[in-house]
């Protein structure tokens, strides 16, 4: 498999819910071309669980009953920080005009660049949940 027909897999596993779905592409082909699938399988996993701390700090706000809110916090923190590292380790990898189209889009401590990177990791969520439907495909054989 390529990375354009990985792609077209995950969108399609995902029912076309893609919101980066190009910037996913150059992650995914940089990650083919480099023959490190394993960056990208960090990173997937990383966002999966940055979505699911999302979602434990929505319910939390509304959840008297959760404690330990400030330890959630602080991991989302580090895991977000965490993502970034990861991201530009594979960017490291690109063009230059990539590397400052990431710099510019993603890495920026804006309400943007925060609102894009967060889409991306919505999109390398459905790349973690495609790995695992593939890994669970492969153990069934």
């Amino acid at each position: 498999m390529n990375s354009v027909n990985f792609l077209d897999e995950i969108n399609n596993f995902s029912g076309q819910k893609l919101k980066k779905k190009n910037d996913l592409r150059i992650v995914i082909e940089i990650c083919y071309d480099n023959d490190n699938l394993v960056l990208l399988e960090n990173l997937s996993f990383t966002a999966k669980y940055i979505r699911g701390l999302e979602r434990v700090l929505k319910k939390g706000n509304m959840n008297q009953e959760i404690s330990n809110l400030e330890q959630i916090k602080q991991d989302y923190i580090n895991n977000i920080n965490k993502s970034v590292e990861q991201l530009k380790e594979i960017v490291n990898f690109a063009a230059s005009e990539v590397k400052n189209y990431f710099e510019e889009t993603y890495f920026k401590l804006t309400q943007d660049g925060f609102k894009n990177l967060s889409e991306l990791h919505e999109d390398l969520e459905w790349t973690k949940m495609y790995f695992n439907q593939l890994k669970r495909q492969t153990n069934n054989f």
